[in-house]
């Protein structure tokens, strides 16, 4: 791994890197279910590491210190684990960061704060103060489908399923966003034990909670042709039922804002954001902490970020780094085929690699779902958006 960044040629050194503006803290390891395909597999869910909060704070400065006064908003990420197994320390970094200007004294309609959770813990101090912080937060809940598909591959750490205990938080949740403004959206993760019911998981859900629900693919799951064909044909059908309903379907992002060709980064990994661990040590991003990809650390709390590392992350993140077919590809295309260098890596043993297959079936996907899309446009008014 470590001749990755001795073999890069930065592509132009002179470029004035720009400010991060988001930070994710991974505040604790411990995790209170096993889900099957979960890539922190490779680490301990140890209840000992735990961030403390003066690096919390830590953190939280440097972050800070380095964002220009030109820079109207940042936000700060919960991740774990289970980020909420380490509430009192989330509430901690809360109250010591809400005060700076880009987050108490910004006044756009953007999240400030983002939790990346399973949902099943939900307890009324948490409920508090997510009421409190309203359209300041932003909670992803993961979610693999509903009670059968979920259980399959979220499982609590004695073996049960866990839709018995999300089932009754995404009824708190729905109050969170309907009542107190707060942004909540799920996060349905396609794998093969549930690729073949994602009309059904994705409708129940959405008449359960009325949350949106964004998609994302295991890629360590190596989906296969015929898994593809079931995808695009239980995808069609949901194509089908939002038209039924006046409802946007934008699981693949038909009409994107702002995509062109001039977005040259691949995610914002190391460029727009960077993961701080436990123990205060800083990566591009939590994947790459988790696969223990030791290129891609970038420094710590204590001594700050290297100026050689980000001009690192900036060019490996590149999308002229990509093979030729994906830098020539429709933009709108390439953002959907979740490109991720540690995901890549760990699966792959290539940073940039994409499989032909994944690549033939986002296109046919997209192209089939525009051809639906331009039909269904001339006799329908959109309603709302609901799948992303």
């Amino acid at each position: 791994m470590e001749n990755i960044q001795n073999s890069m040629s930065f592509l132009n050194n002179n470029v004035e890197l720009k400010p991060f503006t988001n930070m994710m803290l991974i505040i604790t390891n411990n995790c209170n279910l096993r889900c099957s395909y979960c890539y922190e597999k490779n680490h301990d869910y140890d209840s000992n590491k735990n961030m403390s909060l003066e690096t919390a704070k830590k953190a939280v400065d440097l972050f800070f210190k380095q964002i220009p006064p030109n820079v109207k908003r940042a936000s700060i990420t919960f991740f774990g684990g289970e980020p909420h197994m380490a509430f009192d320390l989330m509430k901690e970094v809360v109250k010591f960061s809400y005060n700076h200007r880009t987050i108490g004294g910004y006044g756009g309609n953007q999240y400030n704060y983002v939790v990346n959770t399973n949902g099943v813990i939900l307890n009324d101090e948490i409920f508090s103060l997510y009421s409190k912080l309203g359209p300041k937060v932003n909670i992803r809940i993961s979610v693999d489908g509903y009670k059968d598909n979920h259980d399959i591959t979220r499982k609590t750490i004695d073996g049960s399923g866990s839709w018995s205990m999300l089932e009754k938080n995404l009824l708190r949740y729905r109050i969170l966003k309907e009542q107190y403004g707060v942004k909540i959206s799920l996060l349905n993760t396609i794998n093969k034990a549930n690729c073949k019911d994602i009309y059904y998981n994705y409708t129940t859900l959405y008449e359960l909670t009325g949350m949106k629900i964004g998609t994302l693919f295991v890629h360590e799951d190596n989906l296969t042709e015929e898994d593809f064909e079931t995808i695009k044909e239980q995808v069609g059908r949901l194509h089908d039922y939002c038209v039924e309903r006046k409802m946007r379907f934008s699981l693949c992002n038909i009409k994107m804002k702002n995509m062109s060709n001039s977005n040259t980064s691949i995610c914002g990994s190391g460029v727009s954001s960077f993961t701080v661990n436990h123990e205060g040590n800083i990566y591009s991003c939590m994947r790459c902490y988790f696969n223990d990809m030791g290129s891609m650390y970038m420094g710590n709390v204590e001594n700050g970020i290297s100026v050689s590392k980000r001009l690192f992350m900036r060019d490996i993140n590149n999308v002229n780094m990509l093979p030729e077919k994906c830098r020539n590809c429709n933009p709108i295309i390439r953002r959907k085929c979740h490109i991720c260098i540690a995901a890549n890596y760990k699966v792959y043993n290539n940073l940039h690699y994409v499989p032909s297959k994944y690549c033939i079936f986002q296109k046919e996907l997209y192209y089939m779902l525009l051809e639906k899309e331009a039909e269904a446009s001339k006799v329908k008014i959109y309603k709302e958006d609901v799948f992303e």
